[in-house]
């Protein structure tokens, strides 16, 4: 059974707050390593796949809310 537009709406909208979060906190470290002199390579490599993840996240969110505008 397929969930209805405003399950997977609901769904989008839980994720992308914890992909904010995420973001926030990965930022935070990036951060710590700079002012520890660190290397934050790998960090800012994560904080690059989380941005991507997100977009993907708001795209489809978009798409969704534009199908429900729709129907």
């Amino acid at each position: 059974m397929t969930r209805s537009i405003y399950d997977q709406l609901d769904a989008l909208d839980r994720l992308i707050a914890e992909g904010e979060k995420r973001h926030a906190g990965q930022v935070a470290r990036i951060e710590q390593l700079n002012e520890n002199g660190q290397c934050a390579t790998g960090a800012r490599g994560m904080l690059q796949n989380i941005k991507t993840h997100l977009a993907a996240l708001r795209a489809r969110r978009a798409q969704l809310q534009i199908m429900r505008t729709k129907s």
